[in-house]
C-alpha cells in the first residue's frame, strides 16, 4: 500500500504543488475533471480487466497521478505549445510505461484478457477525453489569466 502511496499520491503531488501555484485556473478547471476520468475508467477496469491486492490502492492514483497528468498534460498543449499529436504520444506511452512497470513489479494484475496494448488504448481515449475538454473551456474561459493569489 506505501508503494501505491508514494508513486500514484506523494511524488506526482510534488508537481502538483508547482501546477497549483503557478497556473491555478489550469489546476481548478481540469484536476477535478482528470480525477473524475480516472475514477471512470478505474471503476470499470477494477470491475472487470486488472485487480490490485487492495482495491482501495487506486485512489492514490484517481487522486494523485493521474488527474495532475491531465493538468501538466493541458499544461505542455497550451503554455509550452508543444505539438498535440508529439504530447499524445509522449504521455499515452510514458503512463503506460509507469503501468508496465507496476505489473512488472507485481503491484497489479491483467485479468479477461486485458493487456498492455488495452491499457494505452485506454490512456490514449483518456487523454482525447481530456483534450476534447480543453477546447470546450478555452472557448469559455482565459486559461492565461492569472487568478489573485490573495483578494483584498
Amino acid at each position: 500500500m506505501l508503494f501505491h502511496i508514494i508513486i500514484g499520491f506523494i511524488l506526482p503531488w510534488i508537481l502538483g504543488i508547482y501546477l497549483f501555484n503557478n497556473h491555478r485556473r489550469l489546476f481548478i478547471i481540469f484536476y477535478p475533471f482528470g480525477s473524475t476520468i480516472s475514477f471512470l475508467i478505474n471503476k470499470i477496469g477494477f470491475s472487470y480487466f486488472w485487480k490490485m491486492d487492495n482495491h482501495l490502492n487506486s485512489i492514490s492514483y484517481d487522486m494523485g497521478l493521474y488527474p495532475i497528468a491531465c493538468c501538466l498534460f493541458i499544461y505542455i498543449i497550451h503554455f509550452k505549445k508543444m505539438s498535440t499529436l508529439i504530447t499524445f504520444l509522449i504521455f499515452t506511452l510514458g503512463t503506460n510505461f509507469l503501468e508496465h512497470l507496476i505489473v512488472l513489479l507485481g503491484k497489479l494484475d491483467y485479468r479477461n484478457g486485458w493487456n498492455i496494448y488495452w491499457s494505452a488504448a485506454s490512456y490514449l481515449l483518456a487523454y482525447l477525453i481530456v483534450y476534447v475538454y480543453y477546447k470546450l473551456v478555452i472557448k469559455h474561459f482565459p486559461l492565461n489569466k492569472r487568478i489573485n493569489k490573495k483578494r483584498k
